[in-house]
This record gives C-alpha cells, sequence and structure tokens, in this order.
C-alpha cells in the first residue's frame, strides 16, 4: 500500500497554493480511487517491474499482476505505453533508480514532505527526475510543483549520505497517451543547483504557511479541481459566484439577479453563469447537511428551523411568499406547482 505525507509532492499544487486546504481537507476520510488512478497505478507496477527484471513488456502480455489496487493483466496497449517509457529511460547515461522514497526533511526542516520518484538517473554532474504520467492531459515539466519537491529531497538525500550535489537537475515527464494527439509524450526542463535552491526556500515558506490554525484560502481552477473540500468551501463558491455578479447582501439582491432575462445577458454573463451553478449547488448541499447538524446537536440558527417528519422539509416563509420568492428567482412554473390530469368524476 503506497503512503502520502501530509505535504506530498503530488499535492503541492494544492497546498502551496491554498494553505487552508491541508487543514480543511483532514477533515475528510480518504477517497477510493478512480478508474483513471488504478490504471495509472497498474501502468508504474510493470514500469517498475521491467526496469527491475529487464524484462521486455510485450513478453508480459497476457501475464497477471498484482499491486494495492488489485490484480490486471497486462495488455498489448499498456505494453506498448511501458516500453515507450523504457525506451526513453534506456538512452539516458547514468545509474538509474527505480520508485525510491525521498526524503527533503535535511533542506527544508521538516519531515511531512517526503515522496517516491518513479526513476532517477545520476552522474555526477546531473540528476534526471523522471515522472510517468498515464492521462492525456499534458503536463509541463518547467515550474512543476510536484517535479521541484522530489528534485529538493533527491538532493536532501545525496548531502545526507555525503555526496557531492550535482550541478544540475533535469525534471522529465514521461507522458505515452499524449502521442494520440500528436505530441512527443516527453517534456523536460533543466534546472541549476542554483536555482533550485531558491525553489526550496519558497517551498519551505509554503508549508510553513500550512502550520498556521487560520492558514488562508485561495481557490483557484488548478488548486480546487481535485480537493475534497471543493464541494464546501465557501472562499471557492464566493469567488465564483463573485465572478458572475452573485453576491448574497440579501434576498433582495438574489432575486434581482437571478430575474435576469437569460436572453439579454451576453456570452459571457450566461457562461459565468453556468459555471457558477455545480458550485452554489455544492454549497446549498453542504450548508444544508451543516445546519441539520446543527439542529441535532441542539444549537438554533437564528431564521430557520427543521422539521421532524418522513424526510420531508417545509419552506421558511409562507406559501404565498415563497411562491413569489420563487417567480422572481426565474424558476420555471412547471417546477413550482404540481399538476396532474383530471380524472373523469372530476
Amino acid at each position: 500500500m503506497t503512503t502520502h505525507s501530509k505535504l506530498s509532492p503530488s499535492a503541492r499544487h494544492r497546498w502551496g497554493v491554498c494553505a487552508a486546504s491541508v487543514r480543511e481537507e483532514a477533515k475528510y476520510p480518504s477517497r477510493p480511487s478512480g478508474a483513471a488512478a488504478i490504471d495509472g497505478t497498474h501502468d508504474h507496477t510493470l514500469l517498475e517491474s521491467c526496469i527491475n527484471t529487464g524484462n521486455n513488456p510485450s513478453d508480459l502480455i497476457g501475464r497477471t499482476f498484482k499491486d494495492h489496487e488489485g490484480e490486471f493483466v497486462i495488455d498489448a496497449d499498456r505494453a506498448e505505453r511501458i516500453q515507450f517509457a523504457l525506451d526513453y529511460v534506456s538512452g539516458c547515461v547514468g545509474v538509474v533508480i527505480s520508485e525510491r522514497r525521498v526524503y527533503p526533511d535535511a533542506l527544508v526542516g521538516r519531515d511531512d514532505m517526503s515522496g517516491t520518484v518513479d526513476i532517477q538517473v545520476v552522474t555526477d554532474t546531473n540528476l534526471e527526475i523522471i515522472d510517468y504520467k498515464g492521462g492525456m492531459n499534458p503536463v509541463k515539466a518547467e515550474g512543476n510543483h510536484q517535479m521541484e519537491q522530489y528534485a529538493v529531497g533527491a538532493i536532501a538525500e545525496m548531502q545526507t549520505q555525503g555526496k557531492l550535489a550535482p550541478l544540475y537537475v533535469t525534471c522529465t515527464i514521461i507522458q505515452p497517451k499524449l502521442r494520440m494527439k500528436g505530441l512527443t509524450g516527453i517534456d523536460s526542463h533543466t534546472y541549476t543547483l542554483g536555482e533550485l535552491m531558491v525553489i526550496k526556500d519558497k517551498m519551505v515558506a509554503e508549508a510553513a504557511a500550512t502550520d498556521a490554525p487560520d492558514a488562508p484560502f485561495n481557490p483557484g481552477e488548478s488548486q480546487c479541481k481535485y480537493c475534497a473540500h471543493g464541494g464546501a468551501c465557501t472562499a471557492r463558491t464566493t469567488q465564483a459566484l463573485s465572478t458572475a455578479g452573485i453576491t448574497f447582501a440579501n434576498l433582495e439582491v438574489v432575486e434581482q439577479t437571478a430575474s435576469k432575462e437569460p436572453t439579454t445577458m451576453t456570452d459571457k454573463q450566461l457562461r459565468e453563469v453556468l459555471e457558477a451553478a455545480p458550485l452554489l449547488r455544492q454549497m446549498i448541499e453542504a450548508a444544508e447537511t451543516e445546519a441539520l447538524r446543527r439542529f441535532e446537536t441542539g444549537q438554533e440558527i437564528d431564521g430557520l428551523k427543521a422539521v421532524r417528519g418522513r424526510g420531508s422539509r417545509s419552506w421558511m416563509y409562507e406559501d404565498d411568499v415563497m411562491e413569489d420568492h420563487l417567480k422572481k428567482a426565474g424558476i420555471p412554473k412547471s417546477a413550482i406547482y404540481k399538476t396532474s390530469v383530471i380524472t373523469p368524476a372530476q
């Protein structure tokens, strides 16, 4: 089973930008891996095996392998992707190290930032950090937060072992599936040791920011995309709604915004409202859950009440008032009223 550090390299794109994400994500249980993540893990398992044994992936087609995500059978597509990565590694000069965990502790002054590097190629003057990606979305090596943290960890380990750090560190991303888009599937960027130490200092500051009890939120597309707290994050929702010109100053403002005729909206306004809608739904669901939790623990929320029964809910206002609010909010009549065909007797 893989282990993850509190400030893992793979999540630095999130915690390095939004310090509050570490505190908030800790409130949620670990989520099961999705199909893409499981497939990527299987790729890594085969890649590691071939590097360590010298086997050709094509010779393993039909064989069953097993990793912490379960058993899988090697097919021709997977074998070809791994061969592509192996061809690149075989063209590198130096000592090849596969699947080794690196600890940047000695350089960053803390022990919660380690991570496992897919492949390292070491020479006297250069260290190459290679990361295999199984996805179709292009990942750049330059400025890659994950790769930077791996590199700092590898350099720290060298210094701890009394080895002389190389003058250059090359970060390489191998993405075989990008060839389906007409791309090379290989992207690299080289840092000098001095440049990497500047990045190290920035990394230390980012990590320290997550320790504060009131670590600030900084919502954004990349850091929020896979954050466990994303659906309940008020900062994220507020930012999205603000971009769409929607605020919660009072109900009248919401009504005025909601009553805006869509046919008069610009393309930009339509896009912003539609992009904000999923976030608003998530926020409402999260707010309902939290309000119910407070009611169940005996707390009161001014202006709201929980109605006990068989899972039914009631409006905060009388029906005629609520009917007016819903109309002003632009809810169609078909969604406000319940109708049915009359019977012959009626």
